[in-house]
C-alpha cells in the first residue's frame, strides 16, 4: 500500500495538515496557537506514517473535539469543563502527539511497516482518546464517580475520579481509533486491535489513579499527564505485542 497520494510527501503532508487545520479552526476546534502546533504535529506524523498515520490522527481528534463539547455546559457548572469552550491550543496538540510524532519518527526509520512501532503509535492516539472520553462523558453521564486511587465516593469531575460510564465510553473511543487503525491499513492485521484497545484502557486507568494524587497533579500538570498517558500507553501495547 502507498501511504502517500502523490510524488511530493513533504509538501501533500503539509498541504493536507494546513486545509485540516483551517477547517478545525473555522469550526472553533482549535485555537490559533492550536492551528500552528497541530499543523506542526501533523504534518510530521503524516509524513513519517503516511495518510493512515495522518488518519488515525484525524480520527482522535474529531472524536476528542466531539467529546469535549458534549455536555459542556453541565461540565462547565460541575467545574470540569475544558477552558475556552474547549478549542485546543499548541500545549493540548503537544501533549496528545508528542509520543505520536516519535512513535510515527521510529515507524519510518524502522522501514515503514514494522508491527510493532504501527501499534504503539495507534496506541498513543487510542490511549488519549480514551482518557478525553472517560474525562468528558464521566461528569454528564456516570452516576456514582469515586477516586480510582482509593475507591472513595467523590463529585463527578473530581480530578482522578472514575465511572462505569466513563470507563465504558473510554474503552469505546480506543476501539474506535483502533479500528481506525486497522481500516486504514496501518495495523495490517484485526489482531492487533486487542492489544491496542487494552493498553489503552489500561494506561488510561492507570492515568486516573496517578491524577487522584494533588502531589502528582501539581508535579505534572495536565498536560505532562496526558503525556505521560500516551507514552505509557504505546509502551505498554508495543510490550504486548513483542510478548505475543
Amino acid at each position: 500500500m502507498n501511504a502517500f497520494l502523490t510524488p511530493w510527501p513533504l509538501a501533500e503532508a503539509v498541504g493536507v495538515t494546513l486545509s485540516f487545520g483551517i477547517a478545525a479552526r473555522a469550526l472553533g476546534a482549535v485555537s490559533g496557537s492550536g492551528l500552528v502546533g497541530g499543523i506542526v504535529v501533523g504534518s510530521a506524523i503524516y509524513r513519517f506514517s503516511g495518510w493512515p498515520g495522518f488518519v488515525v490522527l484525524g480520527v482522535f481528534f474529531v472524536l476528542s473535539s466531539a467529546l469535549t463539547r458534549f455536555g459542556y455546559s453541565r461540565k462547565h457548572e460541575l467545574g470540569a469543563a475544558q477552558a475556552k469552550k474547549g478549542r485546543r491550543g499548541a500545549r493540548h496538540a503537544a501533549a496528545n502527539c508528542a509520543a505520536g510524532v516519535l512513535l510515527a519518527a521510529g515507524y519510518n526509520l524502522n522501514g515503514g511497516g514494522d508491527p510493532l512501532w504501527a501499534a504503539g503509535l495507534v496506541a498513543s492516539f487510542a490511549t488519549a482518546a480514551a482518557d478525553t472520553a472517560g474525562s468528558e462523558t464521566g461528569p454528564v453521564l456516570g452516576r456514582t464517580a469515586v477516586l480510582a486511587a482509593s475507591l472513595k465516593r467523590v463529585a463527578p469531575g473530581t480530578p482522578g475520579a472514575v465511572s462505569v460510564e466513563g470507563t465504558l465510553a473510554g474503552v469505546a473511543a480506543a476501539s474506535v481509533v483502533a479500528l481506525a487503525g486497522y481500516v486504514s491499513g496501518l495495523l495490517d492485521s484485526a489482531a492487533l486491535i486487542a492489544p491496542v484497545v487494552a493498553a489503552a484502557t489500561a494506561a488510561a486507568a492507570v492515568e486516573s489513579v496517578l491524577g487522584g494524587f494533588p502531589a502528582v497533579r501539581r508535579t505534572l500538570g495536565h498536560d505532562g499527564m496526558n503525556l505521560l498517558n500516551t507514552v505509557m500507553g504505546a509502551l505498554l501495547c508495543m510490550a504486548m505485542v513483542w510478548i505475543t
